[in-house]
């Protein structure tokens, strides 16, 4: 090992180089006395104090910066020459611990990613077709705007209170099916639908204040247009009232075995279209009441057989059971009531 010397005494005054730099072993102390620079393991410093090799120090005081390779740390600042900027911690689970990070306009704190810049929007974008996946339950307490596609596995609850409400833009592409059946509802009383148009629609019971439809069928019924027909064959169409109500078709009215016309002093009349046959089942009692304030005959009905008035031949005709006969004996008896209530009856008698 070469040990480097001093010639001549050592004195203040050979210590002045007088712009001349002193060097020891050639580079491994080097005094740059024009540039005020100490170069170690260097005859060419290029700061104040350059060293070319492993610098060990118990602690590092740096007033200003510090520039370690292409790191740069400036007061509360790290920068770096290259585009990244690593931290590698070690082991394979290494943690770097933050209180806050700011990157651009967004902010992590503890748990929470916020913009830092005034109506600034937060970002997320897996690149390709990688997506965003947020494992565990997620509430938005603002709004939730999607300008594609929603699909949405388990169960969907919207809304929690009937203030809430559910506005359809678009239109339903599926078919809309309850999970259990006679169990819930389609509006209320008192929130009902305006209009319901359906091609066909199946019913078990029907209870509605007015229903418009090209065709209506029920088990053994239809309605088709201006006509009312029962499905299977030979079957009756009943049209029922309870208590003392009674049907109405026009200004008729049918309670039980009666026909009542329900307007006041009109004349009720059966009017058989072409050359057809009249037709009444029975024999029949014709009461014509006289008085001062009505003079119209009305018409009672005795269902015993069946009668029919034969408009071709101008008389009437009785079924037999096989054929139809004409009346040719016939009486009309006249009877007079009271004398305060004076009446006329004729009765058409057949034999």
């Amino acid at each position: 090992m070469a040990v480097g010397r001093i010639s001549g005494p050592l004195l203040k005054d050979n210590l002045l180089r007088n712009g001349v730099d002193l060097s020891f072993e050639t580079s491994l102390l080097y005094l740059d006395v024009v540039n005020s620079r100490i170069g170690v393991n260097t005859a060419t410093p290029q700061y104040d104090l350059d060293v070319n090799s492993t610098t060990r120090t118990t602690n590092l005081q740096v007033t200003n910066s510090t520039t370690i390779a292409e790191i740069t740390i400036s007061n509360s600042t790290i920068s770096s020459t290259n585009s990244t900027i690593t931290l590698v911690p070690n082991g394979a689970n290494g943690v770097v611990y933050q209180g806050k990070i700011s990157v651009g306009q967004l902010q992590v704190t503890a748990n929470v990613i916020s913009s830092v810049g005034t109506n600034t929007d937060i970002n997320f974008n897996p690149s390709g077709i990688g997506q965003l996946k947020l494992n565990g339950n997620t509430l938005v307490n603002g709004n939730l705007h999607a300008t594609g596609n929603i699909t949405a596995d388990g169960n969907i609850t919207l809304g929690n209170a009937n203030t809430d409400t559910i506005t359809f833009d678009g239109e339903v592409n599926s078919n809309i099916i309850p999970n259990q059946s006679n169990s819930y509802d389609l509006g209320s009383a008192t929130l009902q639908w305006n209009n319901i148009y359906a091609n066909n629609a199946y019913i078990t019971t029907t209870t509605s204040t007015t229903v418009n439809t090209t065709n209506f069928y029920s088990s053994q019924l239809e309605i088709s247009n201006n006509t009312i027909s029962a499905i299977s064959a030979n079957t009756d169409i009943n049209l029922s009232t309870s208590g003392t109500g009674g049907i109405v078709i026009g200004n008729l009215k049918f309670v039980g075995s009666s026909i009542t016309n329900t307007v006041s002093n009109a004349v009720t009349t059966f009017v058989e279209t072409g050359t057809g046959y009249a037709k009444f089942p029975g024999t029949y009692g014709i009461v014509v009441p006289v008085g001062t304030n009505d003079n119209r005959p009305a018409i009672q009905y005795t269902e015993t057989g069946m009668m029919r008035y034969n408009t071709d031949l101008q008389y009437m005709e009785v079924f037999n059971g096989t054929n139809w006969i004409s009346v040719a004996g016939t009486s009309i008896g006249v009877t007079f009531n009271d004398a305060t209530d004076i009446g006329i009856e004729a009765a058409l008698m057949i034999g």
